[in-house]
């Protein structure tokens, strides 16, 4: 269902494919447990007790330091209760079953393979929206394929020898090298142990390594014509470097959140502070790639995984429910009389080296769901037929439907699978409604308030908004280090004057990520512009900036927004020709050619005309005041369609009230709204005025 192609897709488009593909597996998950409940056959498995133990700490954790993401939080309870229907459905299978399972694994890696192949649009991404996920999935079939290849007969040899070649091309062509060096160890797993197929078994891995590597060739666009958030998001860019980086980073994050961990599903929300700068330099190709941020999804390794999220007992349990999996798989494959599951063996040893690299177990649906099946064959002995009535159900599945309704979202899968197809319609469509109805259905939804927040600012543009400030906060309630949030927040509490703010802002994000481009130079423009003028100077040397360049620029765009004081000393802090200016002296160097560029000489020549504007007023000749304003009016006003400073259109508004031309007043305000921030910066006369002829009840 997972990999359904085709327009009645459950996936369709959908750029954040991982919660919708969970959603929807947690609610096949409880068809699957009613299913098992009315067969009555009970398997047994004390193994499995191994992976329950593993989920009840990371619950534990998430009960004693209740999770800022909770949406993940459910993601990660929804996939394990499907995990476990899973399991408890691989294990209530017989012979005619076991044969049947490998079949169809077998027959899904065309089913998986060959969409994303004709795929490149998005770089043979899949439905799954990454070749990461779509070759997880197909792994499972490839290994099944190899073992029929080896050992089968009739049709199913040839079919799986077909398979095994097609998922080779297929992660030559993606390219996937987790994928290649799982289904490698398989290969050499199965000629190792294949004792009369060994000649056989070596022309097979030679026909996938030259398929793997006519793959290879296969050029790619070099750039996507509309490429999918989830191909942009920074999950499985950079390869081995990046998984040296995050790996050795770990060990740390483990330890400090001890024996319990992080929680489940809480990996994305806690890791960033333990992120590596040279990771972050390689996840974003030198800062090259087109999405804002980069962030580590999962600890591309089950093994580390678990350890993270359940601490170092529920990691322990982990490892020991993996390695009886892993043992079972040996062992079926080397016993001749174990023909039907021996196939399965390979299955599961293609899984746990795949988890080892990439992590599909506890983050991708769709190999997840199949590879506990496969387990619950090898870890369970054969189910026996149960009594009538509740003592004949199988605990497995009961434990499964347990775990989806533990989730924190009451019938979270089926609202988690809604909350995945607005976000695909919202994306395709630009409709602002599917991604209000996404929000709804998940008000935690990490990228569902990310969206909303974005919206929110591009409609508010460079206008202050404390909406928008809220809206990046509610991202950061959820996830606490998110980059983007941090840097917009900051940016967006700037536009508001809150220096305070803005600051506790980006230094957050810089801690996360000293190298970030923007952001130190951020902290030297709201300084220069709002705060201290000396921090503004640390900043820009911390970031081998020009001091004086910097200052000056900044200097000319204090007085582009009217803060003509901090402007003029600003400019001479930057330049010595510059000391000592008042509205005569920038009149004249407006005045001069040699002074700098033509914006440069009107941000003067306005300026004088505020500081002209601002006496006249003072001094009570309000005509005179109007006539200045209009100048400044004429010299500041961007010349890129933004709106003039709000400060200076409220001080001539009150000089033409002042001077008794109230139409005129009230038609220079327009609707432009009033807040205290603006008013107190107001000279004593224009507040005055404002407040006598009522402009302030607006």
């Amino acid at each position: 269902l997972l990999l359904w192609p085709g327009e009645r897709s459950p996936l369709e488009d959908d750029p954040f494919p991982i919660p919708s593909a969970t959603g929807v597996a947690a609610v096949c998950a409880t068809i699957s447990i009613a299913f098992l409940i009315t067969r009555r056959v009970r398997p047994t498995s004390r193994w499995v007790f191994a992976y329950l133990g593993f989920l009840a700490v990371g619950a534990l954790a998430n009960w004693r330091m209740p999770p800022s993401d909770t949406f993940s939080a459910s993601r990660a309870l929804m996939l394990a209760g499907a995990s476990v229907a899973a399991f408890a459905g691989g294990a209530s299978l017989g012979e005619h079953g076991w044969r049947a399972l490998v079949r169809a694994l077998v027959l899904l890696v065309p089913y998986a393979v060959l969409p994303a192949l004709f795929d490149g649009e998005h770089n043979f991404s899949g439905l799954l929206g990454n070749t990461g996920s779509t070759s997880e999935a197909a792994l499972l079939g490839a290994a099944a394929g190899a073992w029929l290849a080896l050992h089968g007969e009739g049709l199913w040899k040839w079919l799986g020898a077909a398979a095994t070649g097609l998922y080779a091309f297929y992660i030559g062509v993606a390219p996937v090298l987790a994928g290649a060096a799982c289904l490698a160890f398989v290969l050499v797993v199965l000629v190792a142990t294949a004792k009369d197929q060994r000649k056989f078994g070596l022309g097979l891995a030679g026909l996938v390594a030259l398929l793997f590597f006519a793959g290879r060739f296969v050029p790619h666009a070099p750039q996507p014509a509309s490429p999918r958030p989830a191909e942009l998001a920074p999950g499985d860019i950079g390869g081995v470097a990046v998984r040296k980086f995050v790996w050795g980073s770990l060990p740390a994050m483990i330890v400090d959140y001890g024996p319990l961990g992080a929680g489940l599903g809480q990996f994305q929300a806690a890791y960033p502070p333990y992120r590596d700068p040279q990771e972050i330099e390689q996840s974003s190709h030198g800062r090259t790639l087109p999405a804002a941020e980069t962030e580590v999804e999962h600890a591309h390794s089950d093994l580390l995984q678990g350890f993270v999220e359940a601490g170092w007992i529920g990691g322990a349990l982990w490892i020991v429910f993996l390695g009886a999996a892993g043992f079972a798989a040996l062992r079926f494959l080397r016993d001749p009389f174990e023909s039907q599951r021996a196939p399965l063996g390979a299955v599961a040893l293609a899984v746990l080296a795949n988890a080892a690299l990439r992590e599909p177990l506890l983050w991708n649906p769709a190999s997840a769901v199949a590879a506990f099946g496969v387990f619950g064959v090898l870890l369970a002995t054969p189910a026996t037929p149960a009594p009538e009535g509740p003592r004949g159900w199988s605990r497995h599945a009961l434990a499964g439907l347990a775990i989806v309704l533990v989730a924190p979202q009451v019938a979270g899968g089926w609202t988690m699978a809604l909350h995945g197809r607005a976000l695909a319609k919202a994306v395709s469509t630009k409709d602002s409604d599917f991604a209000a109805f996404a929000l709804e259905s998940c008000e935690d939804s990490p990228v569902a308030l990310a969206m909303r927040a974005r919206e929110l600012e591009a409609k508010a543009g460079s206008t202050p908004s404390q909406q928008v400030a809220d809206a990046w906060q509610a991202v950061l309630a959820v996830r606490p280090h998110n980059l983007e949030a941090l840097v917009q927040l900051g940016i967006a509490h700037a536009r508001l004057e809150g220096v305070d703010e803005a600051r506790a802002a980006w230094n957050h994000a810089l801690g996360l990520d000293p190298g970030h481009p923007a952001l130190r130079f951020n902290l030297a423009r709201v300084e220069a512009l709002l705060g201290d003028i000396d921090a503004s100077v640390v900043q820009l040397e911390a970031s081998k900036q020009d001091v004086a360049a910097a200052l000056r620029g900044f200097g000319f765009a204090a007085l582009r927004e009217a803060r003509v004081e901090r402007g003029f000393e600003l400019l001479a802090r930057a330049d010595q020709k510059f000391a000592g200016i008042g509205p005569e002296m920038a009149f004249e160097l407006a005045r001069d050619a040699s002074t700098g560029s033509e914006e440069e000489r009107l941000a003067l020549e306005g300026a004088a005309h505020v500081l002209w504007a601002r006496q006249h007023g003072a001094g009570g000749a309000v005509d005179d005041a109007v006539r200045s304003y209009r100048q400044a009016k004429r010299c500041l006003t961007p010349r890129d369609g933004r709106t003039l400073p709000n400060t200076l259109s409220l001080e001539l508004a009150a000089a033409l009230a002042a001077s008794g031309k109230l139409d005129d007043a009230h038609k220079e305000l327009g609707e432009r709204g009033l807040d205290a921030r603006e008013l107190s910066r107001l000279p004593e006369w224009a507040g005055q005025a404002l407040f006598d002829n009522g402009l302030l009840a607006r």
